[in-house]
C-alpha cells in the first residue's frame, strides 16, 4: 500500500488492510504479471491498461469500478470473463501474476508474499 493510500485510509477512520506493510503480490510476481498480460490481455486492453476494445485497467475508471471492492472480487471477475474469447482458461500460475501487474500499474506497492486465491480474499483494491 502507498504511503499516500494509507495516510488516506487512516485519516477516513478505517482500519488498513491486513497486508498495509506488505503489499498483497510480490514485485517478482507482478514482473511476471507483465508478460504474461502482454501475451494473454494487451490486445483488448493494450500494453499501457489504457484500454482499447476492453476497458481501461488503470486510473480512474478501473478504480471507479473496482475500488473498494477485494481482490478476490476482480480476480474472479477476471477468470470468468477473460479472455473474451476463452474464459475460465486464465490457470491460477497465470492469473494471479496478472492481477498482481493490474495492481502495481495501479500504485500497489509490493510485499514479501505472493498473491494466492486465499490471500486476495483479505486483500482491497486501492481507490
Amino acid at each position: 500500500m502507498s504511503i499516500a493510500t494509507t495516510l488516506a485510509v487512516f485519516a477516513a477512520g478505517e482500519c488498513p488492510p491486513a497486508w498495509a506493510d506488505s503489499g498483497p503480490f510480490t514485485t517478482q510476481q507482478a514482473d511476471a504479471g507483465h508478460t504474461l498480460f502482454n501475451n494473454n490481455c494487451a490486445q483488448c486492453h493494450r500494453p499501457d491498461l489504457s484500454g482499447a476494445q476492453g476497458p481501461a485497467l488503470t486510473g480512474d475508471q478501473f478504480k471507479a469500478k473496482w475500488g473498494d471492492k477485494t481482490v478476490a472480487e476482480l480476480r474472479s471477475y477476471i477468470h470468468e470473463n477473460m479472455p473474451k474469447t476463452a474464459p475460465h482458461t486464465l490457470a491460477d500460475d497465470k492469473l494471479d501474476p496478472i492481477v498482481a501487474w493490474i495492481l502495481q500499474k495501479n500504485g500497489e506497492q509490493g510485499g514479501d508474499k505472493p498473491l494466492t486465491k486465499d490471500s486476495a480474499e483479505s486483500a482491497k483494491v486501492a481507490k
